[in-house]
């Protein structure tokens, strides 16, 4: 008797906590973040395209 009952508390907090869990992570979310960066990247808001950018390569150095 008394382990069934520290069984379903056991059990009742785990399911509490996990609730919780998905709550805070739910409100962390922002809506919408998914395409944001190519939102940030192509659009300009002129409606023409950026042009992706290379990288410089680094500076050579000689050894004295």
């Amino acid at each position: 008797m008394v382990a069934t009952t520290v069984v379903m508390v056991l059990c009742a907090a785990g399911i509490a906590f996990y609730v919780r869990f998905m709550i805070a992570l739910g409100k962390e979310c922002k809506p919408g973040a998914s395409g944001y960066w190519v939102r940030l990247r192509t659009g300009t808001g002129d409606g023409e395209l950026m042009e992706l950018r290379t990288p410089k390569p680094p500076p050579t150095t000689r050894a004295a």
